[in-house]
């Protein structure tokens, strides 16, 4: 039983997020789709064979189908929308990138062997690498201007660097020399960035288009519900648990946030949350989507690249992150709930438990099967991916209703392309990014500079470095959020003893939540749109909520068993302390405990909370922060009893008049 009725969907104004698309029609969208189909059917391909021919000439056909999907699809310009000049010069675009990528794909053999000596190189090859340049940052200043103009920085930075001042000189790189790097070798365009999304990430985006095509979206929504809807605030504890799931298969804070918060937000404000609490609980319950295992954000995989560790790692050890995010938020939702009033789900209205299991649970077979070839059998991602996508179809077939068909198939393809081709482009424009910061030595120097302002401290520059990824976030999403901070910062992060995936799972979860905070907070606009409140209302909202989740990663720097490193029992213990702060943390921002806390009682747990997760302090501290929490909840109960036995008095006396 499903008690929601779907509505239509709602346009949500995300201006520095959602780039403008043309109406498609006619014989265009007709090869649109055979374009959009086509990229989906090689990926597949190169998923169960593996690559085609090399890695460059691999990526170079990933990019030819992209650009040539972009130009079509997005304008150069809100005015160019229809514009017959516009549609020839996106015609003309599309032309290019046919001739100049795939001069990449056809000819790159004959090129390689020219490499060894740049001036061996023809006029053709460096027109050549010139245009697929031009090409790049042209759909990236369609995609996103911020990130644009960062890439003229960084071409500017290479080629003109002997005058810039101080410690950002260097030597320059000639343009003959730049053109190689960029265009045919792995240091630039077909570098990091579009090894992971002509890989894993195109298969694993593929894989939640399938899996959504399932139904699963609904089963995760029931399943919730049947779970703890009939609780105190069951909706908004039904949104985390469905939010959490949908997590794992879109990989998306905005995805997540528009597929679940449609459904749950309305249901939340019905129950009586208000409508800027609804939309703040939202919004921080999708932005952990890109925390949860098994598929993370686009971030995730371009982590597991930079840091040299298989994907399969990188999801386990983002588990108990995820894990302690959610637990932040099922405790803020319940004291919420409790200190307001609001009561579960009419039990009856609810899907039962037995009933969703039986009709819907083979669809939780793909991810299964995903987390078994992923993380136990060792699988590479993309061939992980491939298998969850076959049983995605194969599942279908356990229900007449569902079968999956050709139609079905092609159009889930189809879908698939379009929701990679932006995050693509951003993938090839990162090359460009890490050629500045690599090939000029700038990373080593930023990362000195960054330790002579924190002055050697550690926990000083984990603060700068927080800081930096909440701005930086204002208008970028979290891969290039991500990927600044981990080009600048995480090796001076390194240089002072933390671990490779301690430092870079750091600012990667800084990265996720400056979608939370204002003034630029993209999730809570989405969400504040759906419940129709006030955007920064909601923001503050949000970033209130996650108090305790912002506390979270200063952890394991110091404490890597939360990123599963150490052993079971270590692992095990660290993550109880932590549950424990982080639940004190939360009661002290709600003002409720077990029955609402005084402010003295706020101040006590909240100071509680950070001595039970400051866990460099030592076993004194925790044991102080555990004692104190302790003794509130004593108080607490002894405080009700006393009320108890006061009103039953009270009762007493009157029946005895």
């Amino acid at each position: 039983m499903n008690i929601f009725k779907k509505k239509k969907e709602k346009n949500i104004n995300l201006q520095s997020e959602e780039i403008i698309k043309r109406s498609l029609a006619g014989n265009l969208k007709k090869l649109v789709t055979v374009l959009a189909i086509s990229l989906s059917l090689f990926q597949l391909y190169t998923a169960a064979f593996g690559i085609y021919k090399t890695a460059i000439i691999h990526r170079a056909v990933h990019l030819t189908f992209v650009l040539v999907l972009f130009f079509i699809i997005y304008p150069a310009s809100k005015k160019n929308l229809k514009s017959k000049i516009g549609d020839i010069i996106n015609y003309l675009l599309v032309f290019i990138s046919l001739f100049s990528v795939g001069y990449i794909v056809f000819f790159y053999e004959a090129v390689a062997g020219r490499i060894e000596n740049l001036e061996n190189l023809t006029k053709l090859d460096n027109f050549i690498g010139i245009v697929v340049i031009l090409l790049v940052l042209e759909a990236n200043r369609r995609s996103n201007r911020t990130f644009f103009f960062l890439m003229l920085v960084a071409l500017a930075y290479m080629l003109f660097g002997p005058y810039f001042p101080g410690l950002f000189a260097h030597p320059g790189i000639c343009l003959e020399r730049l053109i190689y790097l960029l265009s045919y070798s792995s240091e630039g365009i077909f570098g990091t960035g579009l090894s992971v999304s002509s890989t894993y990430l195109y298969i694993f985006i593929l894989f939640g288009v399938f899996l959504g095509k399932t139904g699963v979206t609904d089963f995760f929504i029931n399943i919730a519900l049947s779970l703890v809807g009939k609780y105190s605030g069951g909706m908004a504890k039904a949104c985390v648990i469905s939010s959490s799931l949908m997590g794992t298969i879109t990989g998306s804070s905005l995805a997540s946030s528009a597929a679940v918060g449609s459904f749950t937000i309305p249901m939340m404000k019905k129950e009586g949350f208000k409508s800027h609490i609804a939309a703040a609980i939202e919004a921080i319950a999708a932005c952990g989507g890109q925390l949860m295992p098994p598929v993370m954000g686009a971030a995730a995989f371009i982590m597991a690249e930079i840091v040299g560790v298989p994907y399969g790692k990188i999801a386990l050890a983002g588990l108990i992150p995820a894990i302690i995010y959610y637990i932040n938020i099922f405790s803020i939702i319940h004291f919420e709930s409790v200190s307001s009033g609001i009561k579960g789900v009419n039990k009856n209205k609810l899907p039962k438990l037995r009933d969703v299991v039986l009709s819907s649970g083979h669809l939780l077979l793909p991810l299964l099967v995903l987390v078994y070839t992923l993380m136990i059998a060792g699988y590479s991602a993309t061939k992980s991916g491939f298998i969850a996508i076959i049983c995605c179809i194969v599942v279908t077939y356990f229900r007449k209703e569902n079968h999956f068909g050709w139609k079905d198939f092609l159009q889930a393809c189809e879908e698939g392309a379009y929701s990679v081709v932006k995050i693509a482009i951003l993938c090839a424009g990162i090359g460009i990014i890490i050629s500045s910061v690599t090939l000029t030595g700038l990373g080593m120097r930023f990362s000195s500079i960054a330790i002579t302002l924190a002055g050697g401290n550690l926990v000083l520059l984990l603060f700068i470095t927080m800081i930096v990824s909440l701005i930086l976030g204002m208008g970028m999403p979290t891969p290039i959020v991500y990927l600044l901070t981990a080009i600048f910062i995480a090796p001076s992060m390194m240089q002072l003893g933390v671990s490779a995936l301690a430092a870079h799972f750091f600012v990667f979860y800084y990265a996720i939540l400056s979608g939370l905070t204002p003034p630029v907070c993209l999730v809570a606009i989405t969400t504040a749109a759906i419940a129709k409140a006030d955007w920064f209302e909601t923001g503050l909202a949000a970033t209130r909520f996650a108090l305790a989740v912002f506390i979270a990663p200063y952890i394991w720097i110091f404490h890597p068993q939360l990123l599963m490193m150490g052993s079971w029992h270590e692992i095990l213990l660290v993550f109880v302390l932590v549950t424990i702060g982080v639940i004190a943390i939360a009661s002290s921002i709600k003002g409720w405990l077990i029955n609402e806390t005084s402010w003295p009682e706020r101040i006590i747990l909240f100071i509680a909370g950070l001595l039970i997760i400051n866990l460099k302090g030592g076993w004194l501290m925790v044991i102080s922060g555990l004692l104190l929490v302790f003794l509130i909840v004593i108080y607490q109960l002894r405080s009700i009893k006393f009320k108890m036995n006061v009103e039953g008095g009270n009762k007493n006396r009157e029946n005895s008049i």
